[in-house]
């Protein structure tokens, strides 16, 4: 039997929270109950204490999909809230160049700007700023730094390079620095949506239903009813989930869709529903990006840290938070066009505890890969004397599926949290140039006074990303994008893509707050023209509020 709502929102990330509590906004100002909008979560529930501190394979499965495409590996999230409970929270505005570039793949259409014109840095600002309310966000001072991130900013001023903290959504009043948050912060330290915007929406009324996901998109007949979506109920609860469905299925029918299941799930479905929906866009599934994410290592020298940066004791860098410290010096001052695909930023985010195995060593090996004998364990054991280095560079969003998966965003063989990806990602030129551009810069800091052993990422071939975005991209035209400058989807009423899909190209710096900005500015047309969709009209003197926060049961350690 198929349900009905006013509004579907796939998805519970900060494109579907953000949306969600828009909305919930909306329909309580306007006297409506707002559990006609239904969120749809294809991953499980958690609260904090339902995280655990442990890179064992059973928890990485329930919360983590590593996508294995031919090019490029993309972790993604899976639970209520999206990647808001696995992010390092770096909650950074993305440079103004980043809105006026004009670099693109040589096949990717005319030379043009590659944003709509309806959206720059200026226009943003305010949005920016709403999200930064709503998720908590503010800048920790040097007191508060990390160990490698003060280690990078002592680096780098060395070097002759400038430096500066990195805005975070954490509450430094629940941190204990204990370096976990990629796992789900069991402290509720880290302002994840399910503390805020997601848990006022549903605070508000909004039903929020887990272990569904939605498989396909078709048109209703029944107006005031537009969509109808098919989901299929999910096996990720009890001790052993198989992570797969079940063979059940909901279908909901709805006035308003929003699609905000991520870069690597949303494209898949809007392909996969392509035939029930014939006018999209011939760009839908193209222009998949990575947001130019490159990582390298430098191991240091303990006395080099002593003798030349004079900082004892800095040996235990598994303490503070993941990311505090980065460097614009490769950006500030390329505001001209030729610099276009050029620049880049350099931020500190230890994760050796995850990705101590996966480094060139960084030695000598006559004879052999550098991944083999006493050299790798070598580099393996000293994991504690190292600091991952994040370039985001400007690449051309390269990557393309090829078609959808039967089901999901991937193809899932077992219930690990490995899945097979139908995309390719092939790097362009461009690409390659600024990646190895990245890796020049990170090795002269290391060789400066021989501070460090520069550490590539050259184990394996291709790209690694935690923030891919694209597949769905926003443009001044169904030719050049699959959506408008307000995730409307051309060619269909009150269908949107909300979500990380939309943004068209790289953003120098950790995405989640541009997502989030965008998001705002797209909620906030879909609440204007609700009354168009048969959602309730915009009361005179709306406001949107920042969202109440709700932390819930959480670990409190016990003072030592």
């Amino acid at each position: 039997m198929t349900q009905r709502a006013d509004v579907v929102i796939v998805g519970s990330g900060f494109g579907g929270s953000i949306t969600a509590w828009r909305l919930a906004e909306l329909y309580v100002a306007a006297g409506v109950d707002p559990s006609a909008i239904v969120v749809l979560e294809r991953g499980r529930r958690y609260g904090h204490t339902d995280f655990r501190q442990s890179m064992d394979i059973d928890h990485l499965s329930d919360i983590y999909l590593l996508i294995e495409g031919q090019g490029a590996e993309v972790v993604t999230a899976n639970a209520v809230g999206g990647g808001s409970n696995l992010y390092l929270a770096a909650s950074l505005r993305s440079p103004h160049e980043t809105f006026e570039r004009r670099d693109r793949r040589p096949d990717d259409g005319p030379t043009r700007r590659m944003w709509p014109e309806a959206i720059s840095r200026r226009v943003l600002d305010p949005y920016y700023a709403r999200a930064e309310r709503g998720l908590r966000v503010s800048q920790p001072t040097w007191d508060q730094v990390s160990k490698s991130g003060g280690l990078w900013a002592a680096s780098l001023n060395a070097a002759g390079h400038t430096c500066d903290r990195v805005p975070l959504a954490i509450s430094t009043q629940r941190c204990v620095n204990a370096k976990w948050c990629h796992t789900g912060c069991i402290f509720g330290a880290k302002n994840s949506l399910i503390t805020n915007y997601l848990w006022a929406a549903e605070n508000a009324g909004v039903q929020v239903l887990p272990n569904l996901q939605v498989e396909l998109i078709t048109q209703s007949t029944a107006r005031p009813y537009r969509y109808v979506v098919q989901a299929d109920v999910m096996d990720n609860e009890g001790s052993s989930p198989t992570r797969a469905p079940t063979g059940q299925q909901v279908q909901i029918e709805c006035k308003v869709l929003v699609v905000s299941a991520g870069a690597m799930a949303t494209p898949p479905l809007m392909l996969r529903s392509r035939p029930f929906l014939p006018a999209m866009s011939a760009q839908v599934g193209r222009n998949l990006g990575v947001n130019g994410d490159h990582v390298a290592a430098i191991e240091f020298d303990d006395a080099k840290v002593r003798s030349v940066l004079g900082l004892p004791g800095y040996d235990e860098f598994y303490k503070g938070k993941p990311i505090t410290t980065m460097s614009y010096d490769w950006w500030v001052g390329r505001s001209g066009h030729a610099y276009d695909g050029t620049r880049f930023t350099l931020q500190e985010i230890f994760l050796s505890t995850l990705t101590n195995f996966l480094y060139d060593s960084g030695r000598t090996v006559p004879g052999g890969p550098s991944f083999w004998g006493l050299q790798k364990k070598q580099a393996v054991a000293h994991w504690a004397n190292r600091i991952e280095l994040l370039a985001m560079v400007e690449d051309t969003n390269d990557g393309t599926f090829l078609a959808p998966p039967p089901a999901g965003a991937a193809v899932r063989p077992d219930p690990g949290p490995i899945a097979v990806g139908t995309f390719d990602y092939a790097l362009s030129d461009q690409s390659i140039a600024v990646r190895a551009a990245a890796n020049d810069a990170i090795q002269k800091v290391a060789a400066n006074q021989g501070l460090g052993l520069f550490m590539p990422l050259t184990e394996t071939q291709g790209v690694y990303c935690a923030h891919p975005l694209g597949g769905c991209r926003m443009a001044d035209s169904p030719d050049l994008g699959v959506v408008d400058d307000t995730g409307s989807v051309y060619g269909y009423e009150a269908l949107y893509c909300i979500d990380g899909s939309i943004v068209p190209t790289s953003l120098g710096v950790n995405p989640s707050l541009t997502i989030s900005a965008v998001t705002e500015r797209c909620a906030e047309r879909l609440v204007s023209r609700g009354a168009d969709f048969g959602l309730p009209a915009k009361p005179a003197g709306f406001r949107p509020r920042v969202p109440p926060e709700h932390i819930g049961p959480r670990v409190v350690p016990s003072p030592s």
